[in-house]
């Protein structure tokens, strides 16, 4: 059995992920119509993948493998997030950080 390099199984996984970098700049009319289609599939694709799980009736190996795909598209979800704020700050409207915290260090006591 012959070890496949890890550069090989790194590009077998962006090839899998391709479908979902959006190729539209942030600025043009395109972007947001490309933006929510690939927003739309992974966020589907996720509540199918955890509906897939909650049946109970899958074999460990492929529990485990789905449970890897929700991270997977936890993680292309917060692509496509970051990309809609990039966008939105780019037209001027700044979304508030809810996940954001403060240190004392970072408050004006002096206002």
């Amino acid at each position: 059995m012959k070890n496949t390099p890890l550069d090989v199984h790194l590009l077998e996984e962006l090839s899998h992920l391709e479908y979902f970098i959006v190729k539209s700049p942030v600025n043009s009319p395109d972007f947001w119509k490309e933006w929510q289609e690939k927003f739309s599939r992974a966020y589907m694709s996720r509540i199918a993948v955890k509906k897939l799980l909650k049946t109970k009736k899958l074999p460990y190996e492929e529990h485990s493998k789905y449970k890897a795909q929700i991270l997977l598209y936890e993680d292309v979800l917060y692509y496509l997030e970051t990309l809609k704020n990039i966008a939105l700050n780019l037209r001027g409207i700044f979304t508030s950080d809810q996940n954001v915290e403060l240190d004392d260090e970072d408050i004006d006591l002096d206002l």
